[in-house]
């Protein structure tokens, strides 16, 4: 299968024009494949000013994921970086392709966090990961020291979150769809349209065959 370079994501060391610590936003995910209920999320923390970037940590292999069929992770990072292109202050970082493999959140965070010590990184998640959060590894670490803004998902009530003061649940809009409706429509021959980045549609249509889904 064809790879491409990829291009490893360094952004500068740098702080804004008063001094303070950039809010950076960390949008863990494999992005089998990337659609606009991402980008509602990333567009909602942008806009409202709750992160000055937000950046797409693309996931080689998930942990939790290990029996998911994932297309070719450079794959999904070229979706993922056409999708991107053009989007003021989003960024894409593709740091866990030279980590060892399953890609572990905390392992990254701690990279992250030596790589860009101006950076104030907060992690960006569905309501259904943070129910599962007692599975990650080193949880302790990740709760302790990041800000988590929590976004919801169908089926998952935020009421129900444990509260705490770094948890903060945003007011981004639910979306019904998800990764898993857009391999399934692409599978059935339905139109994506909708539900997936015009920059990225093409590169999807590429790279997900529906022969891979049935």
């Amino acid at each position: 299968m064809r790879k491409i370079s990829s291009g490893t994501f360094y952004a500068p060391i740098e702080m804004n024009a008063l001094g303070f610590h950039m809010k950076t936003g960390l949008f863990f995910g494999s992005f089998n494949p990337i659609h606009n209920g991402h980008f509602a999320v990333a567009r909602y923390l942008r806009d409202s000013g709750l992160c000055r970037e937000v950046w797409f940590v693309v996931s080689p292999c998930n942990p939790f994921k290990a029996d998911t069929l994932l297309t070719d992770e450079y794959e999904r990072l070229e979706i993922v970086k056409a999708a991107v292109a053009g989007e003021p202050r989003m960024r894409v970082c593709d740091m866990e392709f030279s980590m060892p493999r399953p890609s572990y959140t905390a392992d990254t965070l701690r990279r992250l966090k030596r790589s860009y010590p101006y950076r104030d990184f907060a992690i960006v998640m569905g309501a259904d990961n943070l129910e599962n959060i007692e599975k990650w590894k080193d949880k302790d670490f990740v709760l302790s020291e990041f800000e988590i803004f929590v976004y919801p998902r169908p089926g998952h009530d935020c009421r129900n979150i444990e509260r705490r003061d770094n948890i903060k649940i945003v007011k981004a809009a639910e979306t019904d769809i998800s990764s898993t409706d857009i391999r399934r429509m692409l599978s059935a021959g339905e139109d994506i349209t909708p539900f997936v980045p015009e920059a990225s549609k093409e590169l999807i249509l590429k790279y997900y065959s529906p022969g891979d889904f049935v």
